[in-house]
């Protein structure tokens, strides 16, 4: 008996392993496709394809799908930046004569450097089929790129479509590839470009795509390379521009003169909201999204600011479910407060219908600087409310309104950082202004976008740029910048077009900076920096540029303040 029990248990053993070693031979299966695009980036004749790799479970049942698609799969090309060192601004001068730019003139020796931001991954994606995309006109894809266009919009949806019967793929070898183990449910997740695509995709409210996790991703492309008619660089990459990126993710030797085309349009010489960036405005078409959209981006990204997140939040009020994690590092994702936990209950409840508790309660998140976490209602905080203060005379910030005043400042960004401005705010220097509140009572938060009023006039250029910071200055008067802005006197009117400042008049000048949510120290003291040119993020003209402010009633910056 006992030697009968052994046989048995020998063969359960067995059969045991023999079944778990055939599980385990068919538990993935792996394809590369082709999937064929409705564009022809490169005027070949023959339209595009779309490299995607495919990782699957081996199961019976139809699999939802996890897409991710990438313009950096291959790495990128090494180019020139644009020069950012001029003797006047582009739109002084230029702006009267016609100017048409060379590509040539506009570069210098430097070099952009690659770095890889990693999605967050899922948790468990043992259930989901995963998908690994070559952008159009990089990798293994063919065409060319053409930088947050419709074109490349087109170009990976079309995957979505190939998921659901509406677009052909093809195997290497000419075969037609079908996705009969799909159910057409897809979520799209990425970092920095690679989250932006999905926002794209999402914007033509494809069928098929229920859900977006973007990460520290674009929502403007305008907004990436310029502000309020300025000519800016995303933080890191001092010089770059729409053509610089496109050449970093092209195909070796392909596609320049598609590149050069994106030179002569974007519109360096001058900074304006033009049809180039137009084109490339994903939140003109935010009214289409129907995939639920789970936002998460870093309050201290100063490559992809955080008014990518805050705009794409509010476009989506009433349009499709949504969800925002303010996280308070840098350009990428967090894996604090179980961020990569809740990117997989948005997925297995909007693609899966498991009831999860994902979208109960309150729907944004932020993470503070010292690493607790604020649970809001919305954006900004409910407990804050708008405050305007006025510029003072005396240099106060002030909820009275001041005397009318004008005060000079001589720009030298070309060679102070902004930091180095704000130092010692009591003190007189021509190149600044500061103004500060009283010493704060209590802790106050900050939240929200601050919009500033400015009434100014430049005395000997025809172009200026201007920038405000805002400072927290601690108990012994040293700053620490919250946020700063930027803005191009020419654009004070029409965002689409400047005009040449006559030197000496005034103009009034309103923008927004980037958005943050902060919280002051008691005994604190808020200041406001004004300042022309910011040496990492604007162009830096030669030193001398004379621009009067005038304080009043029309000078003032309004912000949302209260208590969380």
């Amino acid at each position: 008996m006992k030697y009968l029990l052994s046989i048995l248990i020998v063969i359960c053993v067995t059969n045991a392993i023999a079944s778990t070693t055939n599980l385990l031979k068919r538990v993935m299966v792996s394809e590369d496709v082709y999937v064929e695009s409705p564009t022809d980036t490169d005027g070949d004749g023959h339209l595009d394809r779309i490299f995607v790799s495919i990782e699957r479970p081996s199961v019976e049942q139809k699999l939802s799908t996890i897409f991710h698609i990438s313009p950096y799969a291959l790495g990128g090309n090494e180019g020139p930046m644009h020069n950012v060192d001029m003797d006047l601004l582009p739109q002084d001068e230029k702006l009267l004569k016609g100017f048409s730019p060379d590509v040539k003139d506009f570069f210098n020796g430097l070099r952009k450097t690659f770095h890889v931001y990693e999605s967050v991954p899922l948790v468990d994606a043992s259930r989901y089929a995963r998908m690994s995309a070559h952008s159009v006109g990089t990798g293994k894809s063919t065409g060319c790129p053409t930088v947050g266009d419709m074109a490349e919009t087109l170009a990976a949806k079309s995957v979505i479509d190939w998921l659901n019967g509406r677009a052909r793929a093809f195997y290497e070898d000419g075969r037609v590839a079908k996705a009969d183990w799909a159910n057409g449910s897809v979520g799209m997740t990425g970092t920095s470009y690679d989250g932006t695509l999905p926002i794209m995709v999402a914007t033509t409210g494809v069928e098929g795509l229920k859900a977006i996790v973007p990460i520290a991703a674009i929502s403007r492309w305008y907004d990436y390379y310029r502000a309020n008619g300025l000519v800016v660089n995303p933080g890191g990459y001092i010089g770059e521009d729409a053509d610089v990126l496109g050449y970093f993710i092209m195909r070796k030797g392909d596609c320049t003169s598609e590149l050069e085309r994106i030179t002569q349009t974007m519109g360096r010489e001058h900074g304006d909201f033009t049809p180039f960036w137009q084109a490339r405005d994903h939140l003109s078409q935010a009214q289409n999204i129907k995939a639920a959209t789970f936002i998460i981006h870093g309050q201290s990204d100063w490559n992809v600011k955080q008014k990518h997140a805050i705009q794409l939040w509010e476009a989506l009020d009433g349009i499709a479910p949504r969800r925002m994690f303010l996280h308070k590092g840098g350009h990428g994702s967090t894996w604090n407060h179980n961020v990569p936990g809740k990117i997989q209950m948005w997925f297995d409840h909007f693609l899966e219908g498991e009831n999860n508790g994902i979208t109960d309660g309150h729907q944004v998140e932020v993470e503070l600087e010292d690493g607790s976490l604020v649970v809001q209602e919305n954006w900004p905080h409910e407990n804050t409310m708008e405050q305007r203060l006025y510029f003072g005379a005396d240099s106060s910030l002030a909820i009275s309104i001041a005397s009318e005043k004008q005060l000079t400042i001589i720009d030298s960004g070309k060679s102070q950082k902004l930091e180095s401005l704000i130092e010692k705010p009591g003190l007189k220097r021509d190149e600044r202004l500061v103004f500060l509140s009283t010493p704060l009572e209590n802790k106050t938060l900050l939240s929200g976008t601050a919009h500033v009023s400015l009434n100014l006039s430049v005395l000997n250029r025809k172009a200026a740029n201007i920038t405000i910071a805002i400072v927290e200055y601690n108990k012994l008067g040293r700053g620490k910048i919250i946020t700063r802005g930027w803005a191009d006197p020419q654009n004070h009117f029409d965002i689409n077009q400047g005009e040449a400042l006559v030197p000496g008049k005034n103009y009034q000048l309103m923008f927004d900076l980037e958005p943050k949510q902060y919280r002051l120290a008691a005994g604190s003291r808020l200041g406001v920096l004004i300042a022309s040119t910011d040496y990492e993020f604007t162009l830096r003209p030669k030193e001398g540029t004379l621009i009067q402010f005038t304080v009043g009633a029309k000078s003032f910056i309004e912000l949302n303040l209260g208590t969380d």
